[in-house]
This record gives C-alpha cells, sequence and structure tokens, in this order.
C-alpha cells in the first residue's frame, strides 16, 4: 500500500568523503610548535601571559619528556613572533641551582673550598629565585664575593663580603626598593652587611601591547596573523560539508518524490 522507496546508497557514499576530507582540513589547520618546555608551572604561567598580552594564542601542557614539568606551544604561524616576543622579555628565566642542587654534585672527596663554592653559588641560585617570583621582576641576578673563612688570618688582612644584585623589570618603578633588596640578599648570607649589597635595576621598555595592534580581523572576529589561515580553511571546509549535506538531502528528498509518484504513473497508463 505504501509506494515503494529505495536509498541509492552509492549517492550517499559522497558523505563520508566530504566529512574526511572537512577533517583533513580542520586537523591540517591546527598545526601548532613548541617555544619552551620543561618549564615549572609558574614559570609556564609568566610565559603564556606574555605571549597572550602580545596578541599570541598560547596553550600550556604537560610536558610528556620531564614529570612536573610543562611545555607552551603556540599556532604554527605565529612561531616566529613568539620567540620574538619571549627574547624581548627574557623568558624563560634561566634555572639558577639551589642550594640542594648545588650540594648534590659533590664528588666522593671534595675540598672545603669546593664546598664553600657550592655553597654560595646555591645561596645566590636561592635569591634569583625569591626575587624572580616578584609580580613585575622579569630576570634576576646575584652575584656574592664571600671570602673562604680562615681561622689563621689577621683582622686587617680579611676582606668583607659584598654582593651585587641585577634586576630587570617591567615598567619604569622597580617592584622592589634597594633598601628591600639589600635586607634580603644579607639576611641570607653570613657576614654580609646590607650596605655592601649593590643594587641596579633595568626597566625594560615594553613593546606595545594593544591586542588590536597585532591581531588580524575576519569578520567579526578577531585573531591573531599565523591563526588566520587556520580560521580560513576551517570555515572553507565547514561550508564545504554544509553544501554536501544539502546536496545529499535534496538529492534524497527527488529520489523520495520519484518514487511516490511511480505507482500513479503505473495506475494510469498513458493514452
Amino acid at each position: 500500500m505504501f509506494p515503494h522507496f529505495r536509498l541509492d546508497w552509492r549517492a550517499t557514499r559522497r558523505l563520508p568523503r566530504a566529512l574526511i576530507l572537512a577533517s583533513a582540513l580542520v586537523g591540517a589547520s591546527g598545526c601548532t610548535a613548541e617555544v619552551a618546555r620543561g618549564l615549572d608551572e609558574v614559570e609556564a604561567n609568566r610565559v603564556l601571559v606574555a605571549l597572550n598580552e602580545h596578541g599570541v594564542a598560547a596553550s600550556k601542557a604537560p610536558d610528556p619528556s620531564a614529570e612536573g614539568r610543562f611545555a607552551v606551544s603556540v599556532p604554527q604561524g605565529d612561531l616566529a613572533s613568539a620567540v620574538t616576543t619571549l627574547s624581548q622579555e627574557g623568558l624563560p628565566s634561566p634555572v639558577s641551582p639551589g642550594v640542594l642542587e648545588s650540594l648534590g654534585e659533590t664528588g666522593l672527596v671534595a675540598s672545603r673550598k669546593a664546598e664553600h663554592a657550592r655553597l654560595v653559588v646555591g645561596t645566590a641560585g636561592e635569591l634569583e629565585r625569591s626575587l624572580t617570583e616578584v609580580a613585575g621582576v622579569l630576570s634576576a641576578r646575584v652575584h656574592l664575593a664571600v671570602p673562604e673563612p680562615d681561622p689563621f688570618a689577621p683582622r686587617e688582612a680579611v676582606v668583607p663580603t659584598s654582593a651585587s644584585v641585577l634586576i630587570r623589570h617591567q615598567g619604569a618603578t622597580p617592584p622592589l626598593g634597594a633598601s628591600d633588596v639589600q635586607r634580603l640578599v644579607a639576611g641570607a648570607v653570613s657576614g654580609l652587611d646590607p650596605e655592601h649589597v649593590a643594587v641596579v635595576n633595568l626597566p625594560v621598555a615594553g613593546s606595545p601591547r594593544e591586542v588590536n595592534g597585532s591581531l588580524a580581523q575576519f569578520g567579526p572576529l578577531s585573531v591573531s596573523h599565523g591563526s588566520i589561515s587556520a580560521l580560513r580553511i576551517i570555515v572553507v571546509a565547514v561550508a564545504a560539508l554544509n553544501l554536501a549535506l544539502l546536496g545529499t538531502l535534496i538529492f534524497l528528498w527527488l529520489r523520495l518524490r520519484s518514487s511516490r509518484s511511480l505507482p500513479v504513473r503505473a495506475a494510469n497508463p498513458a493514452k
């Protein structure tokens, strides 16, 4: 009683092909490149913030080669801009060994002078880590001149302990006052007078961080210049997929309409 309907599966095979093509285009447009890896979470977040402020869409993911570490990736088209931005910002910050790392390198037989040198290097590394955790500090270098203690040396021959600190920071105003840095360093080194700590603050002129200036317009959307090509490919792929779906639906509708008219033609043969 119902009209016979037969689906032409050869026509519907075009739909999976369109889906595969669209998926391949979308997948090809999502190529990324790593700009930093082996970072702790704090340093990875600093890299993310710096890149995003310059209009580079960056992402953070666990580093598979180092447990508890992270890697930062950017779109392939933004790689050059990301490298330039990180170079200007001094990121990622160089990792200085702390006291534990320095003393952990001791050999089987270590001299007292070697132990003292490692302790000084480790203390300087700990101070650099503390300074770089302050908001606004891009990098910090601490140089300690701590003479090896000699109980038999005359008092007039003893060289006083001294230190110098170089801080690169954002903006014109240092995030830490010179007296604060002097107290911090002197408190970590035995026998160091705060007045013997030289502090040099180096302001880093930030490049223009107007996001609109570093983004490209695609209709009502604002994306980074490196992502504009990927977005175009995605839009074209989605449009092609929609056209394929629409064409398939129209074809099926026409087949259904023609199959419904077959019984009528059979009941009313041409005269």
